[in-house]
């Protein structure tokens, strides 16, 4: 599993979510049958916790303690928590970006519960 190019378009999708898609959420989204999409609620989870530990990922890598091996076991132990491949996050991100406005709410959503976790570990 390649972490590392994951946690690059993580860091990437940011600045593009204005700039590409669907601009209303009156537009069905395409390319992605009912099964196969990540509830928005759980999306946002999964989101948060993804880039919780690219924090922690990139702390280590500043430290020179990163392990890759460590690294690529951490997203598989997330993807299995969530019931999900990386593939299917990925197929989510393209689906969800075609509604940007959407796309925004659910960053704004991950933002949010980053924050609230900060205050609640003393470091907001």
């Amino acid at each position: 599993m390649k972490c590392f190019p994951l946690a690059i378009l993580f860091l990437m999708i940011i600045p593009v979510i204005h700039s590409c898609g669907s601009h209303g959420s009156s537009e069905k989204k395409k390319g992605l049958p009912a099964d196969s999409i990540i509830p928005e609620k759980k999306f946002v989870s999964l989101l948060t916790d993804v880039h919780l530990l690219e924090a922690g990922l990139m702390t280590q890598r500043n430290k020179g303690q990163q392990d890759r091996k460590w690294a690529e076991d951490a997203y598989k132990s997330l993807f299995i928590r969530y019931h999900v491949t990386r593939g299917q996050v990925m197929r989510n991100l393209e689906y969800y970006q075609q509604d940007t406005k959407q796309f925004s709410r659910i960053y704004d959503t991950v933002i949010s519960h980053i924050n609230k976790q900060k205050v609640a570990k003393g470091k907001g």
